[in-house]
């Protein structure tokens, strides 16, 4: 039998409408307080979501990140799953807090629980729960499953999943007609469906619209529709879908044609969203593979030039000083380590234990990207002395000077729980 938990005084309910009024009666909140209204849930993760969970400084921060199965609501395997990682950020949180602090925050981790639950799933699930931001997000990929408890949210898989999964738009061109649609991986979502009126027959010939006028009504429709959406939500890499003859006359004469990374020849009039976000996917995928392997080259590039530091510890020295532009990181690299002299230096490990940070190249990438710095993250990053991680500064550097440090062996371990916590001093 399903019972539900009181968060604040540990009674159990047979029924969800009496913990809702067990909560508003005998301790005076609202069932929708514990998340004051900042819950969010999104289909797909934007880069303004990603800076503001990076950006969010509050101790203590809890991550959840966990594999999940495609489905309409949350199947009971990835509930269980969920709950477990929930519960072990609870004992973290117990270990940290007390009294109204401890009893809000365990409010506020259930609350979020619960709308993920409730919510459709894709291969993979982050849920960040802090004082003030909280949010749900469904993830195209399978993360490394953990929960962490830290002054700021493990966004780094955020990261990875809008560089390896990028927001895009997809236009279907049919003739007089064309169908928009944005999303992420196979997720993708109807912006408009639209298809220019044949008017009656039975009007007056010089009445009628020709084929060629009712084609100029769609693709001046379809340009509207691109030109509000990226109002709405700013540009993004568009891949058109139709005839030969569809497509040139698109890209000849729209305004949003520099927007176009990819083409599709396709017939017919592509009702499928599956069938749409595979074709439309595999442009994206060249695209990304062709930046990426440009992203290498400036890294070459200004390597030779004198401006890329190798190695965590250098690169975390350039990061404190705001002096990276770019910052190019394999996606699997993680390593412990520590914050020393009053958070001003790294001092690297090749175990984790208490006070151990669970992963510092995490804390790099988020402190980068914060600083403004491109932050780029690579499968395969061939370094000097066999480094995972590099920066290029601002300015020319004096290798003799500087110099790179050697880094410990990696002992990642995989767990669902890394407690480990940094002191918001020393940051």
């Amino acid at each position: 039998m399903i019972t539900w938990h009181c968060p604040v005084c540990g009674l159990d309910f047979s029924f969800h409408s009496e913990l809702d009024w067990h909560i508003r009666e005998a301790h005076c909140l609202k069932r929708t307080a514990g998340l004051a209204g900042q819950l969010e849930r999104e289909a797909v993760l934007s880069w303004a979501k990603m800076r503001r969970l990076a950006s969010a400084d509050e101790h203590p921060s809890v991550s959840l990140l966990l594999s999940t199965t495609p489905a309409a609501v949350m199947n009971t395997a990835d509930v269980a799953e969920l709950h477990h990682l929930a519960g072990a950020a609870s004992r973290s949180l117990a270990a940290e807090l007390t009294g109204h602090a401890q009893k809000r925050m365990e409010l506020r981790l259930e609350e979020a629980v619960r709308a993920a639950e409730s919510s459709p799933t894709d291969h993979g699930l982050a849920v960040f729960v802090g004082a003030t931001e909280t949010a749900v997000v469904p993830l195209p990929f399978s993360p490394r499953k953990r929960a962490v408890v830290n002054h700021i949210f493990a966004a780094r898989e955020l990261l990875e999943d809008l560089q390896e999964f990028p927001m895009f738009r997809a236009l279907v061109l049919r003739g007089p007609g064309f169908w928009l649609l944005e999303g992420q991986g196979e997720l993708l979502s109807e912006v408009l469906d639209w298809q220019v009126p044949n008017p009656s027959l039975r009007r007056a010939r010089h009445s009628a619209w020709t084929t060629g006028q009712r084609r100029r009504a769609a693709f001046a429709a379809a340009d509207r529709a691109i030109g509000e959406r990226v109002a709405i939500v700013g540009r993004l890499p568009l891949v058109v879908i139709g005839r030969e003859g569809l497509r040139t006359r698109f890209l000849r004469h729209s305004p949003h044609a520099a927007s176009v990374v990819g083409e599709v020849l396709a017939w017919g009039s592509m009702q499928s969203r599956s069938s749409v976000a595979r074709l439309a996917g595999q442009q994206i995928d060249a695209w990304r593979e062709k930046h990426s392997a440009q992203y290498l080259d400036a890294l070459a590039e200004a390597d030779r030039e004198g401006q890329v530091v190798w190695g965590l510890s250098s690169v975390w020295d350039a990061v404190r000083a705001q002096n990276v532009a770019r910052l190019w990181v394999e996606r699997d690299y993680r390593s412990p380590g520590n914050l020393v002299d009053g958070g001003t230096r790294l001092v690297l490990s090749d175990h984790q234990g208490h006070g151990v940070i669970s992963d510092v190249v995490d804390l790099v990438i988020e402190r980068a990207a914060l600083a403004g710095a491109h932050v780029e993250t690579l499968k395969r990053l061939d370094g000097a002395a066999g480094h995972r991680i590099a920066a290029q500064l601002g300015r020319p550097i004096d290798r003799d000077v500087l110099g790179t440090q050697p880094e410990p062996r990696e002992d990642v371990v995989d767990g669902s729980v890394s407690p480990n916590s940094i002191s918001p001093a020393a940051v």
